[in-house]
């Protein structure tokens, strides 16, 4: 098979899946569903670090700083139905959960797909490092972490569009991202460094970051392709018949005392890097 054909059986509009999926349950189920609303608030107290995971729901999610000099380590205000749990403990260390309990009730279906209902937003004080792991819902996610001290990033997409922005900071950066259904746009600020370890799931995966940033991608790109500024250098090609894989370097990778290296593995979708432009 060449190819050209490979490409367009694997062709999908990514950027509807979500949508679509949301008009699946719509159509399926039909009952109606009380939303409920909760606002959930930790106090910062003698909090030194803490480890969160979150498990998105159903609907719209976000998740950024409070305000600098926040009395409160962690708050949200979540829209939802069925049951949820949240669970904190620990002192000086602490361990933040929150996530869906149980299964949906029936008649979710009618909410996702015609209104905007479900919702969880969720901040957290800047002020202490954080151990971050998320899995991605159902939905659009915007996880905003650029004004927030993180030493490890575990997120597992869901099903929809996520955006990821990873935090500014001069301590080197671990995040791992596994692809689920849809898009991921993953920004890296400027000045960032560390690693990004990306398992490509069915959809796209962009990453936007300086043209200054000293990078190195190590890509195996399955059946889609990898897509770079022509400032990098392909410096090892493992000549697999079947998609794209290599290594690829910015010409100021070996010497810098910051390196970002991204290894992607892919799966049925594309990877395309690109640079923002700087102010």
């Amino acid at each position: 098979m060449s190819k050209e054909k490979r490409k367009v059986e694997w062709s999908f509009d990514f950027e509807s899946m979500g949508d679509r999926v949301s008009q699946f349950f719509s159509d399926m189920i039909s009952d109606d569903v009380e939303v409920e609303t909760a606002n959930l608030i930790t106090p910062l107290n003698d909090a030194e670090s803490a480890s969160v995971e979150i498990d998105f729901s159903v609907g719209r999610a976000s998740l950024n700083a409070l305000a600098p000099g926040s009395d409160n380590l962690f708050e949200a205000e979540i829209n939802y139905v069925g049951e949820y749990e949240f669970e904190v403990t620990g002192a000086a260390k602490r361990s933040i959960k929150l996530r869906q309990k149980g299964q949906f009730p029936k008649g979710i279906g009618r909410i996702i797909g015609n209104n905007k209902d479900l919702h969880w937003d969720i901040a957290l004080a800047p002020d202490i490092p954080y151990q971050l792991s998320m899995k991605g819902g159902v939905g659009e996610t915007d996880i905003d972490l650029s004004h927030l001290l993180v030493d490890d990033i575990r997120l597992e997409t869901g099903i929809g569009k996520i955006a990821l922005t990873l935090p500014t900071q001069d301590t080197p950066i671990a995040a791992k991202v596994s692809g689920g259904v849809g898009k991921t746009d993953i920004t890296i600020p400027d000045g960032a460094c560390g690693k990004l370890d990306i398992d490509g799931g069915v959809g796209e995966v962009i990453v936007t970051l300086s043209p200054e940033a000293a990078v190195q991608l190590n890509a195996t790109a399955g059946l889609g392709k990898v897509d770079l500024p022509e400032s990098f250098e392909q410096v090892k090609d493992t000549g697999h018949v079947i998609g794209v894989d290599g290594i690829w370097e910015t010409a100021n990778f070996k010497g810098a005392d910051k390196k970002i290296i991204i290894d992607f593995d892919g799966g049925i979708g594309s990877f395309q890097l690109q640079f923002f432009k700087l102010l």
